[in-house]
């Protein structure tokens, strides 16, 4: 493995998520590795259960009830279109089982210390818990900018471009760039700011954060709740 790597590009070289990989390796601080050491990784060849895709579900919501990721799963099941699978379809569910040695800890192009210093001020802008924050940009994308998901969300706190356009015409963004670090935290905080205003609970907020207000019913299907209890577990790992 080349210099520079993070659990992050572990994680998307595998087809895995940061969360599975801390999962795994019971990494207290998911953001230091050291050189040398072992990772266990999931693979594409063991498998831990098979689902069966219901009506509504999608592969996302599956991956994090799970604990695994879109990728994985579409790579698990030879599936081209990760936005297409059919109710009833059977799905191999991929679990840990290889090795990966890391090199080193180095830090991604924009250190996860301005990464969680700009949420923190953020959040406190714009009255949000900062715990809340960075857990979700932490199960959003492990606060990596770079990040750009099968459906075109971006960047740290995984913004829709459509959602960046709500954002900054209805919101008072006022311009923000979505493809910018401070802009993406900025825009994401803010969409946050207004869910929890809008919805009745954290937990539906955190639901309608993940898959829009519209998608959120009079109780939370498996893959909302399995994104709110993430977040919600994520939480003391940043008070």
């Amino acid at each position: 493995m080349a210099p520079g790597e993070t659990l992050s590009s572990i994680a998307g070289r595998y087809g895995t998520s940061v969360s599975a990989l801390a999962s795994t390796n019971r990494l207290a601080n998911p953001n230091f590795i050291v050189a040398g050491q072992r990772l266990r990784v999931p693979s594409s060849v063991a498998v831990s259960s098979v689902h069966v895709v219901r009506r509504g579900e999608n592969l996302s919501s599956i991956a994090a009830r799970y604990g695994t990721s879109t990728a994985a799963l579409a790579r698990a099941n030879k599936i081209r279109d990760p936005n297409f699978i059919v109710a009833g379809t059977k799905l191999r569910v991929p679990a840990g089982g290889s090795f990966v040695t890391a090199t080193t800890a180095a830090p991604a192009s924009v250190p996860v210390t301005d990464v969680g210093a700009e949420i923190h001020e953020q959040a406190v802008a714009h009255g949000v818990d900062p715990a809340l924050a960075k857990a979700v940009a932490w199960q959003e994308s492990g606060w990596q900018q770079g990040a750009v998901s099968s459906v075109g969300a971006v960047g740290v706190m995984q913004v829709m471009p459509d959602t960046a356009r709500y954002v900054n015409a209805s919101l008072g963004g006022h311009g923000l760039a979505v493809r910018s670090t401070e802009g993406n935290i900025h825009l994401g905080v803010m969409y946050l700011r207004q869910m929890l205003d809008t919805m009745p609970s954290e937990r539906k907020a955190l639901a309608a954060y993940y898959s829009g207000p519209g998608a959120v019913g009079s109780s939370l299907n498996a893959g909302q709740r399995a994104y709110a209890s993430n977040v919600q577990a994520l939480k003391g790992r940043f008070r």
